[in-house]
């Protein structure tokens, strides 16, 4: 039989299953230093156990010829405050052998050596980290100008940030719009060009949306983003019935947590 045969199957869920030498001990590490908080132990002297924490779970089984061998496998933990349990790793003395920092994968993220040579990288959400060389005013000659962009200037943002549309896509996208904001670089007058903008989508009842929120790269870091969303949030505030939500996607959500949105969990399906 075909595997296209085969009725779907969906995976719900994945727990480590780790080789270490005194599952006892391991489990006292766990939740002493790094702060697991639920445990379980099988047979005595274990040769097996877990602990768990939240709804994440780690298994342990005792296998000391494995467990010699392990130095340097890692292991991948997600939270939603990163920065916090940095702080309890730091005061519970867990040997972190990699710093905290925003990692160029898009995560912020440390490394704890467990007491079996396991390493456990920690991660989160970025934090948005003002880059040395970021410009603290906007640059005399942008010009900020609440509207939405022409078909032509959004094609040029979305190509220089790499995002694949075409121009009827555009198109139709700019005529559901309820408002933007477009950053032009004047220095040519005759012919400015265009260098971001910002897109506000939704009902205009109760539920709008920051869409396409874009900055030519050769012009960030010179506060086009944070001019262009000050515009933006200020037009919500006044255009936004009272109650309303207001959400965005992001792989940088530091940036934005200046403006009061906050991280959550949601649902969504990709046609």
């Amino acid at each position: 039989m075909g595997q296209e045969n085969l009725p779907p199957v969906i995976l719900k869920s994945s727990e480590a299953i780790l080789a270490v030498a005194d599952v006892a001990a391991t489990v006292r590490f766990y939740r002493d230093v790094l702060g697991f908080e639920g445990e379980w132990l099988w047979e005595n002297p274990p040769t097996f156990g877990g602990v768990r924490w939240g709804a994440v779970q780690v298994m342990l089984c005792r296998q000391p010829e494995l467990a010699r061998n392990v130095e340097g496998h890692q292991h991948f933990f997600f939270c939603d405050d990163i920065d916090a349990l940095h702080q309890r790793h730091q005061a519970a003395n867990a040997p972190i052998v990699s710093k905290l920092e925003n990692k160029p994968w898009g995560v912020r993220e440390y490394t704890v050596r467990d007491i079996n040579g396991y390493h456990l990288r920690f991660a989160g959400p970025q934090k948005y980290e003002r880059p040395a060389s970021a410009r603290s005013t906007l640059p005399s000659f942008i010009k900020l100008e609440e509207r939405l962009p022409t078909v032509e200037e959004l094609g040029i943002l979305t190509d220089a940030v790499g995002w694949n549309r075409t121009a009827e896509m555009l198109r139709v996208a700019l005529e559901h719009s309820l408002h933007g904001v477009v950053a032009l670089d004047t220095r040519n007058p005759q012919e400015p060009r265009v260098v971001g903008s910002i897109r506000v989508i939704g009902d205009a009842a109760r539920f709008f949306y920051l869409q396409d929120v874009a900055v030519i790269p050769e012009f960030q870091n010179q506060r086009i983003g944070s001019a262009m969303m000050e515009l933006v949030m200020a037009w919500l505030k006044s255009a936004a019935p009272k109650g309303s939500w207001i959400g965005l996607f992001t792989a940088k959500p530091g940036f934005y947590e200046r403006y009061g949105f906050k991280s959550g969990s949601g649902m969504s399906l990709m046609v």
